[in-house]
């Protein structure tokens, strides 16, 4: 967006020099919240960043922070900041138009953001460039103040975005599956309050083996039943008829107990009728169950996404043409800037989502689909 007063501005990525600038720039506009010296210089060299200025010259007025995740078709602008002398006069829209580039270019078609409802200026920037509020995130800042969720679907034609499921992040390394299940069913009955009691409860019950090392994450059939005994129904698909991850526990009377647990809860499954399916699948499948309205949890590897090398539990939230949806119970690292606006109804592209969809060398699969009991 070219003016009068910003024709002699220019776009580009920040380099280390510009750092200092940054710094000026953000301790003037923020009060708290501030993003500091080793923020900037950790943006400044990472892949999944992208840092853009404003320069009128030799002079930093300004600038966009726009972070993604490895094949997530969503970006977040985490900050957006323009030195007060230059309010009013264009350059924000224009950071903004940017940062919209470097997200499609990076082949993420939905920029979300969280702004301060004090913010009332910052707020009226981004409605009149069509974001839409989405949620609110309270008590999100270091005063304690709430955070208007925003988000613009850059090619909305392309896209068709199902209904959101409430979020919950997972407070302990292994409780994806206690996570997700709590989202689905919340999904199918709003009234079941999502908290870290039942998150611990659910794991307690569905965890393949409770050892001081070793696995310690919930297996299909387990989180089937938890499902089952708080009145809803449930179906299983796995590709492996027998105990899941047993080939990652080392110590044979470790491995014992994982296939003592599994072949228990098997005998409770069938006790119950809990239909389960073996063999592999696919897309079609799972998208066939989400029309008849049940929530789908799908095991996935979190290599494609974080580079890591372990098994994980999300929830199918929808699709369309292009994109399966997904809400994802891991924020990350405390270190990682993501947060729940992150990782509520997720797209993903359909071939990539197949393949995060198998773990291991074996490509184990594994889903549990979660409806309400008739009736």
């Amino acid at each position: 967006m070219k003016t009068r007063e910003n024709a002699n501005i220019e776009f580009r990525l920040a380099k280390g020099d510009d750092i200092d600038a940054l710094c000026e720039i953000e301790n003037q506009s923020f009060d708290i919240d501030r993003l500091n010296r080793r923020a900037f210089k950790r943006f400044v060299s990472s892949e999944t960043a992208r840092l853009i200025v404003a320069c009128e010259g030799d002079n930093i007025l300004g600038y966009a922070l726009v972070i993604f995740r490895r094949n997530v078709a969503l970006a977040r602008l985490y900050s957006l900041a323009v030195i007060p002398g230059r309010w009013r006069q264009g350059i924000g829209r224009a950071l903004l138009a940017q940062a919209e580039e470097c997200s499609l270019d990076f082949g993420a078609p939905i920029l979300r953001l969280e702004v301060s409802q004090k913010n009332a200026a910052a707020i009226s920037l981004f409605r009149k460039a069509d974001y839409k509020d989405f949620a609110l995130y309270p008590d999100y800042y270091p005063d304690h103040s709430d955070a208007l969720r925003m988000e613009r679907v850059l090619v909305p034609h392309a896209m068709s975005r199902p209904s959101p499921i409430h979020f919950y992040h997972q407070t302990l390394p292994f409780t994806c599956g206690p996570a997700a299940l709590m989202m689905a069913m919340n999904a199918l009955d709003p009234g079941l309050e999502m908290d870290r009691n039942l998150e611990v409860s659910l794991w307690r019950e569905a965890t393949t083996v409770f050892m001081t090392s070793g696995h310690g994450g919930c297996g299909p059939l387990g989180l089937a039943l938890a499902a089952y005994k708080r009145g809803f129904d449930v179906e299983v698909f796995s590709s492996r008829d027998g105990p899941l991850f047993v080939d990652t526990v080392r110590k044979p009377k470790n491995r014992e107990v994982v296939e003592l647990v599994h072949y228990d809860f098997a005998r409770q499954a069938q006790d119950v009728g809990i239909p389960i399916t073996t063999g592999a699948f696919g897309i079609a499948e799972i998208e066939e169950r989400a029309r008849a309205g049940k929530i789908s949890l799908v095991l996935i590897s979190q290599y494609r996404i974080y580079g890591d090398k372990i098994p994980h539990w999300v929830v199918v939230s929808g699709f369309d043409d292009r994109f399966v949806y997904v809400s994802d119970p891991d924020i990350g690292e405390d270190h990682e800037p993501f947060n729940g606006s992150d990782c509520v109804s997720v797209p993903i592209l359909r071939h990539e989502f197949d393949l995060m969809a198998r773990y291991g060398r074996d490509k184990l699969q594994a889903a549990v689909f979660i409806d309400k009991k008739a009736g």
